[in-house]
């Protein structure tokens, strides 16, 4: 959870900067729950700072394109070996 709300936070200062928008503050909560065999992530972004809606609504795709959140949404695979 920490991952995603990191790399959120900085997708988004990263992009933002890059753009020159006035975002003043970033803060980036995520919970978790299981429901039923899905674990689901619930994520709010809060932006301080003097920014058009068009601004807030691309600032959301930004923040869905984070790297953390690409792979959480993939299918994931872990093969797992000992080391002798």
């Amino acid at each position: 959870m920490i991952s995603l709300a990191s790399c959120t936070a900085i997708t988004l200062r990263m992009y933002a900067d890059r753009k020159q928008w006035p975002v003043t503050q970033i803060q980036v909560e995520v919970a978790m729950e299981k429901v039923e065999a899905t674990t689901v992530f619930q994520r709010e972004i809060f932006l301080a700072g003097e920014l058009t809606d068009e601004q807030r609504e691309r600032l959301l795709q930004i923040a869905n394109a984070c790297p953390v959140h690409k792979t959480l949404i993939n299918p994931i695979q872990i093969d797992t070996r000992l080391n002798r």
